[in-house]
């Protein structure tokens, strides 16, 4: 028997190819999957913050991959609060969208379910 977290994963990778939802390559999906970690905080790091956000990712590819997520509406920036000069990164419905449709598939590989 398959492990659940080796179904989900099966799953995930059925997921970016559904329709409504963008494409996103691994480097894309990693750095969503960490800011995700970020905004389960109730924090939207800044762009600079963001630049920083996995060692394994040089500065200039993860700028690049912010680039692709604001292209493809996943990710948003807003103005800080309290300095304009400062820009965060939110989430988008879509990128909301995306992630119910990766809770779903969770919940279907711990049910042993099909989607």
């Amino acid at each position: 028997m398959r492990s659940t977290y080796l179904r989900f994963l099966s799953l995930a990778r059925m997921a970016s190819k559904l329709p409504g939802l963008p494409a996103l390559d691994p480097v894309e999906e990693r750095l969503l999957a960490q800011l995700a970690a970020v905004w389960a905080n109730e924090h939207h790091p800044t762009v600079l913050e963001t630049l920083r956000i996995d060692e394994g990712i040089s500065p200039r590819t993860v700028q690049r991959r912010i680039e692709g997520l604001l292209v493809k509406g996943i990710i948003e920036y807003q103005n800080d609060l309290t300095d304009q000069r400062v820009k965060r990164i939110a989430p988008t419905k879509l990128a909301e969208q995306y992630f119910a449709r990766l809770d779903q598939l969770m919940k279907a590989a711990q049910g042993g379910q099909r989607i």
